[in-house]
């Protein structure tokens, strides 16, 4: 088990529903298909992933080749080496046998949601469901976007609640700030705020020199949890974040 996929295992256990938050272009989609992929993988738990923004198919490549350490464009070009094709046949059929269960459609009701997700775990109880992303699943209470979307949330953590199932939803903040120092902090969610408010846990993901400072440092990246700092490295060819350390001290 890696340390991160041992964290998240650990949070997870807690239970209820986890906002994972960040900005476009930062990688929750990514880290968030990471995370399905350890657990299901290393961690053997049940896990039903709804990849609403980037679809079945390009989900589970983009999890092969994080696994396989294949670049993305080299599988999707066909241009691998007869070591990579192996690499890559090999972690296909470990996916394949994994517990995880995609769901790519992309015009979720948060009321058909739900109803699916009941149904999923009463055919075979699930241990952790990941929901990519909260904008996407439409809501048909609440005037306002911002009242919409706190129903989307409340529903999914009633529904944790009810079936004792960790709820993993990503949402996108917005560019506000983008370029500003610090992490982003709960006074930066504008539209998702009040979502925010029905979640028991709030996670942070911040890539902060994206935009900045030399190639190496454009691959750090950093995961808020509560009182914690996850260090990790971001490795865009592969799909994939991996560890590189852990600070307790989230106030640096």
């Amino acid at each position: 088990m890696t340390p991160i996929a041992g964290f998240v295992d650990e949070m997870v256990k807690k239970g209820g529903l986890i906002l994972l938050a960040a900005r476009p272009g930062v990688g929750k989609s990514t880290l968030a298909f990471n995370i399905a992929g350890n657990m299901s993988i290393d961690c053997r738990r049940r896990v039903a992933f709804f990849c609403m923004e980037t679809g079945g198919a390009l989900s589970a490549q983009s999890l092969v080749c994080s696994r396989a350490h294949v670049k993305v464009s080299a599988l999707r070009n066909n241009k691998m080496t007869s070591a990579e094709k192996d690499r890559i046949a090999a972690t296909a059929r470990i996916v394949k046998d994994a517990p995880l269960f995609i769901d790519e459609r992309r015009d979720w009701d948060i009321v058909e949601l739900v109803n699916k997700i009941r149904e999923m775990n009463s055919e075979q109880k699930l241990d952790l469901v990941i929901v990519d992303y909260l904008q996407l699943v439409m809501s048909d209470k609440g005037e306002t976007r911002e009242e919409k979307l706190e129903n989307v949330a409340r529903e999914l953590k009633a529904l944790s609640y009810e079936l004792h199932i960790p709820i993993i939803v990503t949402a996108m903040l917005s560019r506000h700030n983008e370029m500003g120092a610090g992490h982003p902090k709960l006074e930066e969610l504008h539209e998702i705020g009040l979502a925010a408010q029905q979640a028991d846990s709030v996670w942070f993901l911040d890539r902060r020199y994206t935009r900045t400072h030399r190639d190496e440092d454009r691959r750090l990246a950093k995961l808020y949890v509560e009182n914690k700092e996850i260090l990790l490295k971001f490795f865009p060819e592969y799909l994939e974040f991996c560890d590189i350390g852990e600070d307790e001290d989230s106030s640096r």
